[in-house]
């Protein structure tokens, strides 16, 4: 009789468990991409010279994005955001950003902020795609281009500077992998296996052959701060790190990095190894 009543309950939370992951992979995009669904606005009130532009991706999914242009000859930021909120909740730091004679092209992700489609690993990349396209339509050469990426989006700057010109990267807050960061929330699941975007960076990192520079915060609670650690040592040179035990996960740039970022910006822009 007790075995029997043990095998039912071994059964039953069985069941459970399996519900419980089917549940999990059912809802991971939701998990991943929590997108803000408001509609953005214009940016002047946020980021001063800033417009609403439209951009076009491979795939034909139409994007709303925000456009500061730069000085004559000065440099442009390329921000691809974290996987919440929008370009909207960021419009202090993309003013902070955009300052004096630097431009800026916040990119929107498709099914954020009310574009249309939904966000994946590849829509994402064909999004920032579709960034670097309007750039070069307008004269914009790729000694002048930063790719920003946060958080999320720090795979997406990573890809995309391996598939354009750019002058350097700036990684905020990175992770070696979505699917790293999930195994360490729920270590009770096999995420490895049912994770369908997963957001290799450490695979790719290897690759870039730009200046690099990479800020984080030992006080990470989102991202493990040794996961940025260990993607930057993954990195190649020529590459830099900034670390601050202030902030958190979503505000490294405000709590200090910022000024580093600048000068980065700064040096890469100017160098004649980046000329095209």
């Amino acid at each position: 009789m007790l075995s029997r009543l043990l095998i039912v309950t071994l059964a039953a939370l069985v069941a459970i468990y399996g519900l419980c992951m089917i549940v999990l992979y059912l809802r991971q995009d939701r998990l991943v991409f929590p997108a803000g669904t408001q509609k953005l606005g214009a940016p002047d009130a946020a980021i001063p010279g800033a417009y609403a532009i439209t951009l076009v991706t491979k795939d034909g999914v139409t994007l709303d994005a925000w456009y500061k242009p730069p000085a004559s000859g000065a440099p442009v930021l390329v921000y691809l955001h974290g996987n919440a909120g929008s370009l909207a909740t960021r419009g202090r730091r993309l003013a902070m950003l955009a300052e004096g004679k630097t431009g800026l092209l916040g990119v929107e992700y498709r099914g954020y902020a009310g574009n249309p489609g939904k966000p994946s690993q590849t829509g994402l990349v064909r999004d920032a795609a579709a960034a670097m396209t309007f750039l070069h339509e307008r004269g914009i050469a790729p000694r002048r281009i930063v790719l920003y990426g946060e958080s999320l989006g720090t795979y997406v700057a990573v890809k995309t500077a391996l598939d354009w010109p750019v002058a350097g990267v700036v990684l905020d807050s990175p992770y070696t992998s979505v699917a790293d960061v999930a195994a360490k929330r729920y270590p009770y699941a096999p995420v490895r296996a049912l994770i369908r975007n997963r957001f290799d960076t450490d695979r790719i990192v290897g690759g870039l052959r730009v200046p690099l520079l990479v800020i984080r915060t030992t006080q990470d609670r989102t991202v493990p701060p040794e996961e940025s650690l260990a993607l930057f040592e993954a990195a190649p040179e020529p590459k830099e790190v900034w670390t601050t035990a202030r902030g958190t996960h979503s505000s490294v740039l405000e709590n200090g990095g910022l000024g580093p970022v600048l000068r980065f910006v700064t040096r890469v822009t100017a160098s004649p190894a980046t000329s095209p």
